[in-house]
């Protein structure tokens, strides 16, 4: 457990003139904007304006540090709900905020390893290849093979540990202005951002994260998790392959190269489904800059800090809900709800029933974009005032992940939806999970192929000749 010392009052106040002073030029820009929208609607003044506000608004994540650049990063995947100016600018903190001067680099590299740099590789580039919110990466040459070597940067826990506490301080005064039942969301989804940002800075147990997800996956097509290089880690430091290969955000360049955009989005869902139901154990951290694709359509996994873990009795959950969802069974979606802690105990089943037969029809609008889709869920919410719902601590990233996909997969195809377009993707993993890895307790072997044949056939996801396979397979057992 890492951990650092309380700060002192005068650094909280310090530290909220800080943030304050950063934000006033940025909320500036963005008033003058809205209102010379609404004097001016076709102002010329308007992109310039969105310009200068989306620069001043990177930049002022930049000086802020830690959260805010994580911040920038979960707006920057969203291009279907920020004008392009601001996406384009909060996209470059996801490996592109200021790097550290090269002289702490080499001390602080230096100090870790108990050696000069040039000893410790055989050669190390000055030039980072990437710079974010906690971690800078740089090039470097060991044992005559190519590797990155990520470092933490300096001052990251000390930050990270006098703003979570300001966030806090901040919600405990909006809870006494305003005291109402979201307040104890807000601290839920506190302490999982406390939780995650510091395995983040535990360079150690990402280097564990790394090596497991590589066996969890290796023997999973078109994917692939580069390997460690256990003697130049340190709790500070990770040294791993270098993967060469594509952003997954680098559109043109990846149909430059032919490769199949439909078969990689459904790739990134049924990599994440997988994970999430066959080992419980996932990658929660999908933005842009933790994917390249190779020029084959291989789809290369990094960034490794911040994984999470889904309890044998959430799977079973899963699993029996989405048995049900196959079957249009609302009454069992409902109690599934309810045995995951998702619906309290005084939300009445009748509107239950009605919410999720509403939020069933809405998952599948095909003719719906993203932001057409939470509206209508809004509305939904609205119209079922009784219904509380919360959101249970281990699966609190699993629906933070369903947003940040579908916001990569907007870079490709505006209104992407996880359960309307990646069909295939979740039909390839579902089949993987009834037949291989079902939770103790859940359905006979005959049930598990009913499912699979059910699920399989709707999304269109597999040949005869695979459902052949497959029968083969649970005849075998």
């Amino acid at each position: 457990m890492i951990t650092v010392p309380p700060a002192h009052p005068f650094a909280l106040l310090r530290r909220t003139l800080v943030i304050v002073a950063t934000l006033t030029p940025v909320l500036w820009l963005v008033a003058q904007r809205l209102l010379v929208a609404t004097l001016r609607p076709a102002s010329p003044r308007l992109n310039a304006l969105d310009a200068r506000a989306a620069q001043r608004l990177r930049e002022a994540c930049e000086r802020l540090g830690v959260i805010f650049v994580k911040l920038g990063q979960l707006l920057g995947v969203r291009a279907d709900f920020l004008p392009p100016p601001y996406v384009a600018e909060l996209r470059r903190l996801q490996d592109d905020v200021t790097p550290a001067d090269f002289r702490y680099v080499r001390a602080a590299l230096e100090r870790e390893f108990g050696m000069p740099l040039a000893l410790a590789f055989d050669s190390f580039e000055e030039t980072p290849l990437a710079t974010a919110s906690i971690g800078q990466v740089h090039r470097a040459r060991y044992a005559g093979r190519d590797v990155v070597v990520k470092f933490l940067r300096p001052d990251t826990r000390e930050r990270l540990a006098l703003d979570l506490r300001l966030l806090r301080g901040w919600a405990r005064l909006g809870r006494r202005i305003d005291p109402r039942r979201q307040w104890k969301l807000i601290d839920d989804i506190l302490d999982a951002i406390e939780a995650g940002f510091f395995e983040e800075a535990d360079f150690a147990a990402e280097r564990e994260h790394a090596e497991r997800l590589r066996e969890q996956l290796a023997t999973m097509p078109g994917v692939y998790v580069p390997y460690t290089v256990p003697a130049r880690c340190t709790p500070n430091v990770l040294t791993l392959e270098f993967c060469s290969g594509a952003r997954i955000s680098d559109v043109a360049q990846l149909r430059a190269w032919g490769v199949d955009t439909n078969a990689l989005l459904n790739r990134l869902v049924e990599l994440y489904a997988r994970m999430m139901l066959l080992d419980g154990y996932y990658h929660a951290d999908p933005h842009p800059g933790n994917f390249l694709v190779r020029q084959d359509g291989t789809l290369v996994l990094l960034d490794f800090g911040l994984v999470r873990e889904l309890s044998e009795a959430t799977r079973r959950t899963l699993y029996d809900a989405a048995r049900a969802a196959l079957t249009g069974d609302i009454g069992r979606v409902v109690d599934c709800l309810y045995t995951a802690g998702m619906l309290t105990p005084e939300s009445p089943r009748a509107e239950a029933e009605r919410f999720v037969a509403a939020f069933a029809r809405l998952s599948v609008a095909f003719n719906q974009d993203t932001r057409g889709r939470v509206t209508a869920l809004e509305d939904l919410l609205r119209r079922s005032p009784r219904l509380q719902f919360v959101i249970p601590p281990d699966l609190l990233y699993a629906f933070r992940l369903v947003q940040m996909l579908e916001g990569v997969a907007s870079n490709f195809r505006p209104g992407w939806n996880v359960v309307a377009d990646g069909g295939e993707g979740l039909a390839a993993a579902f089949t993987a999970f009834v037949l291989d890895s079902p939770p103790v307790g859940s359905a006979s072997p005959f049930d598990r192929l009913v499912d699979t044949l059910r699920f399989g056939f709707g999304a269109a996801a597999r040949t005869l000749v695979d459902r052949l396979g497959i029968l083969a397979r649970v005849l075998a057992r």
